[in-house]
């Protein structure tokens, strides 16, 4: 009884660990200054017209089945903290190979893997 009682949170602990989407990580350019949090980022899908300058990048390697607005939310979480104004969004996603296996318990062909693994690298920038 003691040992489920130990054992029990420590196997929950480890699944919900296993659902929560990677952490993003930030490279700042060396001699790169540092700027105040800001409260709003855009995200662009490519470089804007007006003048800015990249203030870093920001790499966020997802979790099976994460979802994008979830990577996103990490995002410009991150974006805000190190004081972007915006991102410039690159997708870097990819999907494991489809394939078929049989099922032994009921004689039917099952499909497994396609699944989407969401991967993004954002260039951080400042508006001038």
């Amino acid at each position: 009884m003691i040992i489920r009682r130990l054992v029990l949170p420590v196997v929950l602990a480890v699944a919900m660990a296993a659902c929560t989407p990677s952490q993003p990580e930030f490279v700042r350019p060396a001699n790169s200054p540092s700027f105040p949090p800001t409260q709003f980022v855009d995200v662009l899908e490519a470089p804007p017209t007006r003048p800015y300058e990249e203030i870093g990048v920001i790499e966020v390697p997802g979790e099976p089945g994460t979802l994008r607005t979830q990577v996103l939310a990490q995002i410009r979480g991150k974006a805000q903290a190190i004081g972007a104004n915006a991102v410039i969004l690159q997708d870097k996603s990819r999907t494991t190979p489809a394939s078929q296996r049989l099922n032994p318990a009921t004689g039917q062909m099952e499909s497994t893997g396609g699944q989407v693994i969401p991967a993004y690298r954002a260039v951080a920038i400042r508006y001038k």
